[in-house]
């Protein structure tokens, strides 16, 4: 029997995983994957109502399997509810649909497209932390760096101005409130903020058919037959997974690093190559939440339509059928992760993140060799469906002279 609960990227909105239910067990969920792979690949969770996946093969699977494991839509048909402007993003559609507008995005992530994105990203870089640490020397690496240097990046090339930065970035707070629990837009703690997101898109869009600039807003209004609202929500959503993942991988990055103790010695790596190890071992994402459009079978189990089915890519990830030594981290491994998903959602993104992230840590490790992270201060992300962390005060140390 499916679930009646809202269920998006695998957070349940009425519970999680009885083997999840503390911070211990959602800052590491590792121990709780191998346990629960080495029973079956496909579990029932009767308490949740929904189908768990935990093996890399029927992860990978799912994830290309668009046309029987949708993603659940943001809204109902024939609805005022402001979120149906974003309904039309690419994320939240199957089928011809997502493949159109999906083909007419794709060729603006490709490297050349992103040629000279690297500047940018080292002047938003350097500005946030003259801002951040100042003379004191310390920062929560997520409030004060991880979360406003992703976002300024990504507003930067979408063609968000930035002085809006802290409007968009409340807006995306509330739109993750709204996504994981029964608040709607009218009854969330920031009421009304989707509204106004959407018609902040709306105009923003108008006004760059009629003035463009050198953007992605700009570019996709003047040199494709996407709609404006195709337009303005697929920006929306481009902010909003390269800011939240974008977090959540460098803060994840900072913290292993500093655990292996690498952090003194990274010129001795290639940085692109340990954050795809990086990637695999703690993936930001650790989950997505399918729909199941008909009866189907996954692996060996049959499960019913309109179930609702959790991708467990973190377990996937830690696979020993997969990767050798899986709880290993090796940062000389090229690991074949599903950290960006796989098959038609695949993260349309992942090009910048893989620019931008190697950039980011090595302005700040240039800058700062010596991390001192406060681990008793630490507070890691309180969710099943991402991997990460609300706070991480740390103390920086320029080079010794």
């Amino acid at each position: 029997m499916a679930s009646d609960s809202k269920v998006v990227d695998g957070e349940a909105a009425d519970s999680l995983p009885k083997g999840l239910r503390s911070n211990e067990a959602l800052h590491d969920p590792f121990d709780w994957y191998h346990n629960k792979r080495s029973t079956a690949p496909i579990q029932y969770d009767p308490n949740r109502g929904v189908y768990d996946v935990f093996s890399y093969e029927l992860v990978k699977k799912g994830l290309q399997d668009a046309e029987s494991l949708s993603r659940p839509q943001l809204t109902e048909e024939e609805t005022d509810d402001p979120l149906s402007y974003f309904d039309t993003g690419m994320v939240w559609s199957d089928g011809p649909s997502h493949k159109q507008v999906k083909g007419e995005l794709f060729q603006y992530f490709s490297p050349r497209m992103l040629q000279g994105i690297e500047d940018s990203i080292v002047s938003i870089t350097e500005s946030q932390l003259d801002t951040a640490i100042a003379d004191t020397g310390e920062l929560d690496l997520v409030e004060d760096f991880a979360v406003p240097v992703p976002l300024r990046v990504i507003m930067d090339f979408i063609g968000i101005p930035q002085d809006d930065h802290e409007q968009l970035l409340e807006w995306l707070e509330t739109f993750r409130s709204v996504m994981t629990t029964e608040d709607s837009d009218k009854t969330s703690v920031k009421g009304g903020h989707m509204a106004d997101a959407a018609e902040y898109f709306k105009n923003l869009v108008d006004e760059r058919q009629s003035n463009p600039q050198n953007d992605l807003i700009s570019q996709l209004s003047t040199e494709t037959e996407l709609t404006p609202e195709e337009i303005g929500s697929n920006c929306f959503d481009f902010a909003l997974a390269g800011q939240g993942t974008m977090s959540e991988l460098l803060t994840n990055a900072v913290y292993i690093l500093d655990q292996q103790s690498y952090i003194s010695e990274i010129d001795d790596y290639d940085l692109s190559v340990v954050l795809e190890e990086i990637l695999r071992y703690r993936s930001p994402l650790q989950a997505r939440a399918r729909k199941t459009t008909d009866q189907i079978t996954l692996g060996e189990t049959t499960i019913p339509a309109d179930a609702t089915v959790i991708l467990w890519i973190g377990a996937a990830n830690r696979d020993p059928e997969k990767f050798e030594d899986p709880d290993m981290f090796d940062a000389f491994r090229d690991p074949d992760h599903l950290a960006f998903g796989s098959g038609s959602h695949n993260c349309i993104g992942a090009p910048i993140a893989r620019i931008e992230a190697p950039i980011i840590l090595e302005t700040l490790f240039d800058r700062f060799p010596q991390v001192d992270i406060d681990y008793g201060n630490l507070i890691p992300k309180p969710k099943a469906s991402k991997l990460g962390f609300d706070k991480m005060p740390a103390q920086f140390s320029p080079p010794s002279v």
